[in-house]
């Protein structure tokens, strides 16, 4: 498994609902977050390239609102999309 697949792993654990967290770096959970978060608060949250990201919001993978030119995340969303997502394994 390579080792970015690892990180992404870890980090939608890490902000797994039920509040496992394993890290020593805090990590907001999906119920402490409010409101909308940028691009680049985004990609510091998930260990993805920009374009990852881009691919992803253009095949439906990711929820987003565009204002603009300038597309917000809400992380709770986004938290249960990639959970969806989730194959195989056991917690």
């Amino acid at each position: 498994m390579g080792s970015k697949r690892k990180e992404f792993l870890s980090a939608v654990a890490l902000v797994d609902a039920r509040g496992n967290g394993t890290s020593s770096e805090p990590q907001p959970t999906a119920s402490s977050e409010t409101g909308f978060i940028d691009e680049k608060r985004l990609l510091s949250r998930l260990p993805v390239s920009r374009r990852t990201l881009g691919n992803w919001k253009a095949k439906g993978f990711l929820p987003y609102i565009k204002i603009g030119r300038r597309c917000l995340y809400d992380w709770a969303s986004v938290h249960d999309a990639l959970l969806r997502r989730q194959r195989g394994g056991q917690w």
